[in-house]
């Protein structure tokens, strides 16, 4: 039976990107609520208003455009829906004049530093594991802008050698799809011949990430952040599947360093 855990066998790290290693700065309601403000829409929503209005929008869209616009027009278009949406969850209906100028604002503040920080723990795990020969890449779910825009501004792209990401492969975690593109993107700095289990991913959803990577045949490491008051996680609607709890709990991590630690100690399982 394989191990469910060789540090020896990794060859390639694959990482999940939003509360695993960059975080919102501040809170998206309070990002939608500025932006009423700036735009001067009539009886601008509260914060308070606006946190379980996003939430039902970004649900939703989610499940009625799923991969961020990839059959819908765009991952600009997709945001715009669900911006479009969180006002109406509101109780805010504007005009389109209205709704381009608050969008603009909203859309602009996700494509600058304000935005998005790394997590602490995020630049020097990546360096280390990039100094001890692995090969870095990113699987994610968020919209490609976040790989191609937001991870060069803030320093982190250079990190990373392959890419797969939802809004461009159409498929997302946990679907298998994404983990095959991403162990082809990954063959091609490591080699034809490099395996599923050679390839470790760690992400923040234990649904998404971790039980996703492992179906697959990928190693996997669930980033657990509940505890971080940093981290909001949005995607909660996807269920577990059937897994071994105590495996999970073995396979579960609380900080990018662990990673770093295991692969120095050679740790197996």
């Amino acid at each position: 039976m394989r191990l469910c855990f060789n540090a020896a066998a990794i060859r390639a790290v694959s990482f999940d990107v939003t509360g695993t290693l960059l975080f919102h700065k501040e809170s998206i309601a309070k990002t939608y609520a500025d932006a009423a403000v700036w735009a001067r829409l009539d009886d601008p929503p509260t914060a308070e208003e606006l946190k379980p209005a996003f939430k039902r929008a970004y649900k939703s869209a989610c499940l009625e455009r799923p991969c961020f616009g990839y059959d819908a027009g765009g991952e600009k278009a997709w945001w715009a829906y669900a911006v479009r949406q969180a006002l109406e969850n509101a109780g805010r209906t504007v005009d389109d004049e209205t709704f381009a100028r608050y969008f603009r604002r909203v859309y602009q503040f996700y494509g600058s530093r304000e935005g998005y920080e790394p997590l602490p723990d995020a630049l020097p795990a990546l360096d280390a594991l990039r100094d001890r020969g692995l090969a870095l890449g990113v699987t994610s779910n968020t919209p490609a802008r976040t790989t191609d825009s937001v991870l060069p501004m803030l320093g982190l792209h250079d990190h990373f050698c392959f890419f797969a990401s939802s809004s461009d492969l159409g498929v997302e975690k946990p679907d298998a799809g994404i983990f095959e593109a991403a162990l082809e993107r990954a063959r091609f700095w490591c080699g034809a011949d490099l395996a599923p289990h050679e390839v470790l991913h760690v992400g923040d959803s234990f649904e998404c990430d971790y039980l996703g990577a492992r179906a697959f045949g990928f190693q996997a490491l669930h980033l657990d952040r509940s505890g971080n008051e940093l981290v909001v996680k949005y995607n909660d609607w996807v269920l577990p599947g059937e897994f071994d709890e105590d495996e999970a709990k073995r396979c579960t991590i609380t900080d990018l360093g662990a990673i770093v630690a295991y692969v120095d100690a050679g740790a197996s399982w």
